[in-house]
């Protein structure tokens, strides 16, 4: 059965603001948008209030994406919170008159603190369906590790002829499903007393079947 590869680099995400799942009116709209102890304070897309003065900024380079949860405060507090981000993939739905099927999810990241800041969830949509979460239920583990998922090249490089370590990437089974729509990434990051620590993602892909 032939196999069909597709990423994206990890400087094409974007962050959900909080509140989005239910916002459908100006209020709604506004306390997504602008932190709510302070409404005259409003944040662009690639930072997010996390409440309690803690904020998550996405910076983009050219070896990938930072996120960064700060104190956007008048101190630099350690914070903590949640926040989603999403990685729309290139979906092959049919191919040759056949159906795509999704196999396997792959996430290249690493953290300089584990403890402050990682995933916490990963989940993938075929359009409004959700095919995939992990973990997925109370006894599943998402098993996150500080540099065991960076595909073996840990730090942005010069050299052209880095091999990566495709073993060292995150995976997910996706049973084969079938695709309907458009696949993408949702992964949710957590921060734990978070301070002048990163958490980078270069590129999530997935495989599919064809045929």
């Amino acid at each position: 059965m032939p196999l069909h590869a597709s990423w994206i680099h990890g400087t094409a995400v974007t962050l959900e603001r909080p509140h989005s799942p239910s916002a459908g009116s100006k209020s709604a709209i506004r306390e997504s948008f602008a932190p709510s102890h302070a409404g005259h304070e409003w944040f662009d897309g690639d930072i997010v209030d996390l409440g309690g003065y803690a904020a998550v900024a996405c910076l983009r380079m050219g070896w990938g994406a930072r996120f960064v949860v700060f104190d956007h405060g008048d101190e630099n507090n350690p914070k903590s919170g949640d926040f989603y981000c999403h990685y729309p993939i290139p979906t092959p739905v049919i191919e040759a008159g056949s159906r795509a099927r999704a196999r396997t999810v792959l996430i290249d990241y690493c953290s300089t603190d584990i403890h402050q800041l990682a995933p916490l969830a990963i989940g993938v949509w075929d359009g409004n369906r959700h095919i995939f979460r992990k973990p997925d239920g109370p006894d599943d583990d998402l098993d996150v590790s500080g540099d065991a998922f960076d595909g073996g090249i840990p730090e942005p490089t010069d050299f052209r002829e880095a091999r990566p370590d495709l073993r060292r990437l995150w995976r997910g089974d996706l049973g084969a499903r079938e695709v309907f729509f458009g696949l993408v990434v949702s992964i949710l990051i957590h921060a734990h007393q978070a301070r002048d620590a990163y958490l980078e993602i270069r590129g999530v892909g997935i495989d599919f079947d064809i045929g």
